[in-house]
Formats: C-alpha cells, structure tokens, sequence
C-alpha cells in the first residue's frame, strides 16, 4: 500500500477515535430511525468509493507534496466542532467530521489527492440525519403527496377511495378495514434517503455521461414517491381481501420490505431506457453499464452498427 494511503489510514483512525462519542449516536439514529437505516453502510460504500477513484487514476495524486500549512484549516474544524459542542449543537458537532476528513486528504496530498477523493468525501453526509426542522419540512409535503397519490391510484384500480386528511377511507371493504392511515413514518423520506444515497453511489461508481448521472440524481425523488404510492395502494388491496389485525401487519410489513426492490427495480429500468434512447454508442460516455446489465452485450455481435439513413 502506497505510504499516503498509511498514512490517510493513520489519520481516519486517530479522527474516529476523536469522533467516537458522535458515531456512537449516528449508529444508534441508524438502528431506531428507519429513515436513516441505509447510514450504517455509507462508510464501507464510500471506501469502496475512494479505492476505485484511486486505483482508476494516474499516480499524480501519489507523487503531490503535502501541504503542512493546511494543517490550519483541520485546527479551525475542529474548533468550530468544539463551539458547536459547548452550544450544544450536537448535530453540528457530528457533521464536522465530513470537513475534517477533506482537510486531513487535503493536508497529506494537496489538491491532486483532494481531487480524486472528494466523491467519496461528500458521500459521507449520507450518514448524517437531517435536522429536525429540515426533517419535518420534507416529511410532510411526502405524507400529504403520498396520501393524495395512493387515493387516485386507488380509484383508477377500481378501488374507492376517499381522502380525509393523511387517512384513506375504504368504505366498500370489510368492517375493521376501511381506514388506512398513512403515518408519518410511512411518508417515503426512508426511501428517499435510501435510493439517494442508492443513486448517488450508483453515478459515482458507474462509468455514465454526465447528461445520465443528472437524470438519475433528479428522477430519485419521483421514483421514492412512486415506489412509497404503489406500496399504500397495495396495502389498500390487501385490506380489501384479507381479514384479522395480523393479516393487515403482514400485508403492510411484506409491502414495506418490497419497496426497496421496486425502486431500484424502476431506477434499473430507467437506466436501460436512457441507454436505449441514446444508443450504446456515444462519444461522452463507455459501455460499461450496458455490458453489465445486457448478458452477451460484449460479443462481437451484439455491437450497434450505424444505421443508414436514406434521402
């Protein structure tokens, strides 16, 4: 291993010691809050992150001189986290580790080193919950958008449907199953976070052209609250063919655990439809993705050829 990478390892040590109190409290918010149950593998994706900006480079970022001076800016990080601590800003506190980590890259290897680890540094903030007024000012616009959704998916399925608030009243189902209530843990902010965080690791660790990687980062929050609506409304289908309290826990749980698969399922088939309209051919980007997801994409025959237009 090249002595730059002892040595950042050296570094992320000595600051997860420094920062051990804060990553307690991140995992435990990672283990109660489903919202932020993906947190618990940003860390591994963001090394695997780092690794492959580093072995897919050239040696320049090896061969940079560090920058000792920079040794300033991680001593004002740590200082801001030691104001934030004494106000009691547990929150700021925690999220200086993100800056504290780009400074110690900064003071081993300059800029060159900076500038192939930053992805996998800004990565890190998908550990990081959102403040508690940040939080409520995105979890309620999902909940309403995902109540209001589900209602009319409902109604065009052929099931009635009517909105009272963030309750969904199924007057033609059995007695004991006529109100669904789209809680505020079911908003969708856990799928957003989750396929967020699922996406961003997807355009930094997949060769695409920039165009798709912006498509893909924008289509995250639509395709979130697609997979959350498909998952009510089947929960409401269920309420309407099943009976018993234990009966709808299951159909809610299996539901649930479905939603994950069904949007990277959606976010799979979006990428095969951008690649599609584009053609596998293209001057800004490799073929990579294609011949990952097309079984037999690499054999000679498989290979687009430039179709003739005719005048």
């Amino acid at each position: 291993m090249p002595p730059r990478l002892l040595a950042l390892a050296a570094g992320a040590a000595v600051l997860a010691w420094a920062y051990w109190p804060n990553l307690q409290d991140l995992y435990a918010v990672w283990s109660k809050e489903p919202n932020y149950s993906h947190g618990i593998l940003v860390i591994p994706i963001a090394i695997a992150i780092l690794w492959q900006r580093l072995v897919d480079s050239d040696d320049r970022w090896a061969r940079s001189s560090p920058r000792w001076w920079s040794l300033v800016v991680l001593a004002l990080v740590l200082a801001v986290r030691t104001v934030a601590y004494e106000r009691n800003n547990q929150w700021l506190e925690t999220a200086t580790l993100v800056p504290a980590v780009a400074a110690l890259i900064f003071t081993l290897g300059g800029w060159p080193f900076l500038e192939r680890c930053w992805p996998a540094v800004l990565f890190l903030f998908f550990m990081l919950p959102l403040q508690r007024d940040v939080n409520d000012m995105v979890a309620l616009p999902l909940q309403r958008v995902a109540t209001t959704g589900s209602v009319y998916v409902m109604q065009l399925t052929g099931l009635r449907a009517l909105q009272e608030g963030n309750v969904v009243n199924l007057p033609d189902n059995p007695p004991g199953a006529r109100t669904l209530e789209v809680a505020l843990a079911c908003n969708g902010l856990s799928m957003l976070m989750t396929l967020a965080a699922t996406v961003v690791a997807t355009v930094i660790l997949v060769p695409l052209p920039n165009w798709k990687r912006l498509v893909l980062l924008l289509s995250a929050v639509p395709i979130a609250l697609l997979s959350n609506i498909i998952r009510i409304v089947a929960t409401g289908w269920c309420y309407r063919f099943l009976s018993g309290e234990h009966a709808k826990e299951l159909a809610h749980d299996y539901s649930g655990w479905l939603m994950m698969p069904l949007a990277l399922v959606l976010v799979g088939l979006e990428v095969l439809i951008l690649s599609w309209l584009a053609g596998k051919q293209e001057e800004d980007g490799p073929e990579e993705l294609v011949l990952a997801v097309i079984p037999g994409a690499g054999s000679p025959k498989s290979k687009l050829k430039t179709p003739a237009h005719d005048l």
